[in-house]
């Protein structure tokens, strides 16, 4: 299943759009996005990791356990809870942050939906190359996003991965 996403921070995410509270203030400030972001996480609505670079990403997306390895990888749980999940970015996270009346997936995104059972998911997100080794990437996918039915949650994200920023 492959999806392109946009990303002009250096941000991709992945949310349950039905249970993800997007609105934080008109006026939120890197702080208390992280902090929001935390508590999302928490909650299982959110998962978000830094990409290295701004680019237009190609995703593959496999709905079992795969053989799969790449530059990095990291692990978080994350729950459908009407059995979708949006493939997102930085970008539509924080107009949702900003704007109470911005719901997520935007009219660009809706292409961007994942269709899966309702539960808890074990997401591996693997990203194939280092963005910051200077070679162009050439390659036609960027991450792997595996999804893997899960019965208990893995440990929260504290922090977002691989975030050059904090």
């Amino acid at each position: 299943m492959p999806f392109k996403v946009t990303d002009d921070s250096g941000f991709l995410a992945i949310i349950d759009p039905d249970a993800y509270r997007g609105f934080v203030h008109a006026d939120w400030t890197w702080e208390t996005i992280q902090e929001h972001f935390a508590h999302e996480m928490r909650e299982r609505h959110l998962l978000i990791w830094g990409t290295g670079m701004e680019h237009f990403w190609s995703i593959d997306v496999s709905l079992q356990p795969t053989s799969a390895t790449g530059f990095r990888e990291v692990i978080g749980s994350i729950t459908a809870s009407q059995g979708r999940l949006l493939l997102t970015n930085y970008e539509s996270l924080t107009m949702a942050a900003q704007f109470p009346d911005v719901i997520l997936p935007e009219a660009h995104e809706r292409e961007q939906i994942l269709s899966v059972s309702p539960g808890l998911y074990d997401c591996r997100i693997i990203q194939l190359s280092d963005p910051e080794s200077g070679a162009p990437l050439e390659e036609s996918v960027n991450f792997i996003y595996e999804f893997t039915r899960s019965t208990s949650p893995r440990e929260t994200w504290i922090e977002i991965p691989w975030n050059a920023a904090s």
